[in-house]
């Protein structure tokens, strides 16, 4: 993974995506960033930065200890690349606790795995007497 750089006074902007990636991706993105614990949160917000992160995606945000944890970070690309179909790419914030744009993510309250799981057999709206 090449990092990048975003300048200091940069606009970061993140809330939670209009069309989300599938519930089963974003589930076993879950499952993947469970089982690695180095990785304190995780999120799955909407990012846009001019520039930087155009047009506006979903990125994958995770909160370690240390972000600069290589082993960690590359065990989350070898789980990316076996979850992601084919033509996906999803980048990967590393943030430690203190990093003013937390409060911000959790407020999107975009975990992964966190949409709600499509609900089999729901009756329509119209048929819930019946």
């Amino acid at each position: 993974m090449k990092p990048l750089t975003i300048s200091k006074g940069t606009s970061v902007y993140l809330g939670r995506p209009a069309k989300p990636m599938p519930y089963e991706t974003s589930a076993a993105i879950a499952e993947m960033v469970q089982g690695i614990p180095a990785i304190r949160e995780a999120y799955l917000p909407q990012c846009y930065v001019k520039a930087v992160v155009e047009p506006p995606a979903q990125i994958l945000v995770l909160v370690l200890d240390d972000p600069a944890d290589q082993k960690t970070l590359d065990a989350v690309g070898q789980g990316l690349e076996d979850i992601l179909p084919p033509g996906m790419h999803l980048d990967v914030w590393p943030l430690d606790l203190g990093h003013d744009l937390l409060p911000t993510i959790r407020q999107t309250r975009m975990e992964p795995g966190g949409a709600a799981a499509p609900v089999a057999n729901k009756k329509p709206w119209w048929k819930i007497f019946g």
